[in-house]
């Protein structure tokens, strides 16, 4: 089955996220890497949780150990640590998002490095004691970026500092928009003629 639904914005004003320490999105041996409502599923309860604390959204870990972060909400997820974007690498447990690829390519053709890696909860908490995290934000068909403002870990809110137009989020999803609008070339041959 099929199904084509118009959806608007997924969320309005700023997004801030709580990092999940005990529930999970998805599990090894699952379906998580796929894109499937069902797999959303167990995300309800632990957003409805976040939402009743002001939150927008869970930042998801892994299953085992809560240790390593892997999707936002129903995205996948970007973190920029001073002038790098990281990003998790795919698994049975995370969505290879077409996005997220798209993404990855395009920051390799603006020359913004990208390290697809395990990222650790506790890397990206000091990376935002020691002002080096600088950007946190979501990708996805849908929303294509969603910046993050913040987050919060063990009851511990953490802000993301305010850097405007210089954003690397700012920055991708203007040449992602482009690209599909059809306002600028197209080098990685994504779009296709519907005759």
């Amino acid at each position: 089955m099929i199904i084509c639904s118009p959806v608007q914005a997924y969320y309005a004003g700023e997004v801030r996220v709580v990092i999940a320490d005990k529930y999970s999105r998805s599990a090894n041996g699952g379906v998580g890497f796929a894109k499937a409502a069902g797999n959303y599923a167990a995300s309800f309860y632990p957003a409805k949780l976040a939402a009743e604390q002001g939150y927008q959204q869970v930042l998801w870990t892994d299953a085992s150990t809560h240790e390593y972060l892997e999707e936002a909400g129903t995205m996948n997820v970007f973190f920029r640590i001073n002038d790098t974007l990281i990003t998790a690498p795919i698994s049975d447990r995370i969505l290879d998002g077409v996005t997220r690829k798209s993404l990855i390519q395009l920051a390799k053709d603006n020359n913004i490095s990208c390290e697809v890696r395990a990222i650790k909860v506790s890397e990206i908490v000091e990376a935002s004691k020691d002002g080096t995290l600088k950007e946190i934000f979501g990708a996805g068909t849908a929303a294509v970026i969603s910046p993050i403002e913040g987050f919060e870990y063990k009851e511990t809110y953490y802000e993301l500092p305010e850097i405007g137009d210089h954003s690397y989020s700012s920055i991708l999803k203007d040449k992602m928009l482009s690209i599909q609008h059809n306002l600028s070339d197209d080098k990685n041959g994504w779009r296709l003629e519907v005759k």
